[in-house]
C-alpha cells in the first residue's frame, strides 16, 4: 500500500472519528440538581451542586455521608476539645439537626475516595468512628496497641449515642436497619487479608464468632474493596473485592447472623488487578438481581439473591467495536475504569447502562444485548441516572465534559462550564 493511500485512510479515519462524537444538539434540561465530587478545593475534598440547565456551581459541601435518597447530608466539623455531627438539605444547605459529639469521631471513610459512610441502609441509624491506643497498652494477639472506638445512634440526632470500644484495628463495614448490629472489618497482619465480625449493639459485645461463608469457613478473606450496593430493602450489602486469586462479590445478610456469601466473579486475567476495578454493581428494583458489568472484560455477570447467591447468567457483551474498517491502522483506546458511577439501572429493570471502550451503552438485561450507544467515542469516567429516571449524566473528567442523555430517545446534552467532574453521586428534580 503506497503512503499516500495510508495517509488518506488515516485521514478518513480522523475526520469519520471527529464527526462521531457526540454533540450537543440542544441545551440541557434545566430543573435539576446535579452532585458531583471534583476534587479539592480549598485544601479538601468538596462535592459539587450543580444546576443541570446552566451548569453553574449553586453550592459547595464538604465531603459527607448522605441518605439513599440525598434528604439528608452528614458532616462532621471537628472543634476545640469536640467536634459538631450536623444534618443538612444538601439541596438546599439548610440545617436540619446538629448535636456536640466526643472530638477526634469522623464519619466512616470506606474506599479511601468519594462520600463518607455510616448509615443503616434505611438511613436511620449511624456510626461515626474513632481510633486510638489501647488503655491496656496491647493489641488483640499481643499485635499494635490500638483500640476502635464507634459512637452508633439515631440519625435523627434526638438521642445520645451509644460508644463502643472494641480492642483491635476494625474499620466500618455496614449498619443493620434497626440499628443492632454493627459489621466490622477486622485488619490482620497481611494488609490483604481481614476477618469480618458481627458486634452486637444491644448487647455491648463483640460477637466471637468471625462472619464467614459456611460452605467455605476455613477460607481466609483477602482482597481490596471495590464497588459496593445495597439491595432496595437494605437486607444485604454486596461488594467486590479485588484479589489476586481472582474478583468476587462479597453478599452480607444484616441479619445479626455470622454468615456471608462470596461469589466468584468471571475473569479472563485473574492476576490482572487493574481491570478487576472496573467491576461495577447495579441492584434490580425489586432485589432479586445484581447486574456487575466489566467494561475492561468485556463482560456482564447476572447473580440472583437470597441463601446462597449465585451467578446464573454471565455473557460477553459488544462493549468495544467489531469489524472495524480500518483495525489494521487504528486501535481502539484502552478502556477506562470508572471510578464512582460506572453502571446503572432504569427504574423499571429492563436496561443496564455501562461503560464500553468507547462511550457508554445501554444493555438489554433480559438478553444482555446492548441495544443503543451514546458517546462514541469519548471515554466517560462516571455516570447516575436521576432520581426520577429521566436522565441519564455522564461525565468525563480528562476533558471537563458533563453529558444529559434521554434514555428513551437517545438524545444528548451538554452541561458547560464543568471543570473536571471525577465523580458523579446524585441527581435530582428541584
Amino acid at each position: 500500500m503506497s503512503r499516500r493511500l495510508i495517509a488518506l485512510l488515516i485521514l478518513t479515519v480522523s475526520i469519520l472519528a471527529a464527526c462521531g462524537r457526540a454533540s450537543a444538539t440542544h441545551p440541557a434540561a434545566s430543573g435539576y440538581l446535579i452532585f458531583l465530587e471534583a476534587g479539592y478545593s480549598s485544601g479538601g475534598e468538596t462535592v459539587k451542586v450543580l444546576d443541570s440547565g446552566t451548569g453553574t456551581v449553586v453550592r459547595e459541601l464538604p465531603i459527607g455521608t448522605p441518605a439513599s435518597d440525598w434528604s439528608r447530608y452528614y458532616i462532621v466539623s471537628q472543634l476545640p476539645g469536640s467536634a459538631q455531627l450536623k444534618a443538612i438539605d444538601p439541596a438546599s444547605g439548610r440545617t436540619i439537626a446538629q448535636t456536640a459529639i466526643p472530638g477526634g469521631y469522623t464519619l466512616p471513610n470506606l474506599a479511601f475516595q468519594g462520600p463518607t459512610g455510616g448509615l443503616s441502609p434505611n438511613g436511620q441509624w449511624l456510626a461515626l468512628t474513632k481510633n486510638s491506643p489501647s488503655p491496656s497498652g496491647e493489641g488483640q494477639g499481643g499485635g499494635a496497641s490500638i483500640t476502635t472506638n464507634f459512637l452508633v445512634g439515631s440519625s435523627a440526632l434526638t438521642d445520645s449515642f451509644k460508644a463502643i470500644h472494641v480492642n483491635g484495628d476494625f474499620v466500618f463495614d455496614a449498619l443493620s436497619n434497626d440499628g443492632q448490629s454493627l459489621y466490622l472489618i477486622q485488619k490482620m497482619g497481611d494488609p490483604n487479608h481481614y476477618q469480618v465480625r458481627l458486634y452486637d449493639v444491644g448487647a455491648g459485645s463483640l460477637m466471637p464468632q468471625v462472619v464467614v461463608d459456611k460452605r467455605e469457613p476455613n477460607e481466609p478473606m483477602n482482597g481490596i474493596r471495590g464497588d459496593s450496593a445495597a439491595d432496595p430493602a437494605g437486607n444485604y450489602v454486596y461488594t467486590v473485592y479485588i484479589r489476586q486469586a481472582g474478583p468476587f462479590i462479597h453478599a452480607l445478610p444484616l441479619d445479626h447472623s455470622p454468615i456471608a456469601w462470596c461469589v466468584d466473579l468471571p475473569s479472563t486475567a485473574a492476576n490482572d488487578m487493574e481491570k478487576q476495578f472496573h467491576w461495577a454493581l447495579a441492584v434490580s428494583p425489586d432485589g432479586g438481581s445484581v447486574y456487575a458489568a466489566n467494561a475492561a472484560l468485556g463482560t456482564v455477570a447476572v447473580m440472583t439473591t437470597g441463601q446462597p447467591p449465585k451467578i446464573v447468567r454471565t455473557a460477553p457483551v459488544a462493549l468495544g467495536h467489531t469489524g472495524d474498517l480500518f483495525a489494521g491502522l487504528i486501535t481502539n483506546a484502552e478502556a477506562k475504569g470508572p471510578q464512582i458511577g460506572g453502571a446503572a439501572l432504569s427504574p423499571d429493570g429492563r436496561t443496564l447502562f455501562s461503560f464500553a471502550d468507547r462511550g457508554v451503552v445501554a444493555i438489554d438485561t433480559a438478553t444482555l444485548k446492548v441495544r443503543a450507544r451514546y458517546l462514541d467515542p469519548w471515554q466517560p469516567d462516571t455516570m447516575r441516572l436521576s432520581s426520577d429516571g429521566k436522565w441519564l449524566y455522564v461525565a468525563e473528567q480528562g476533558e471537563s465534559k458533563l453529558w444529559q442523555i434521554d434514555p428513551i430517545n437517545g438524545a444528548v446534552a451538554e452541561i458547560t462550564g464543568v471543570t473536571h467532574p471525577w465523580a458523579l453521586l446524585w441527581a435530582q428534580p428541584k
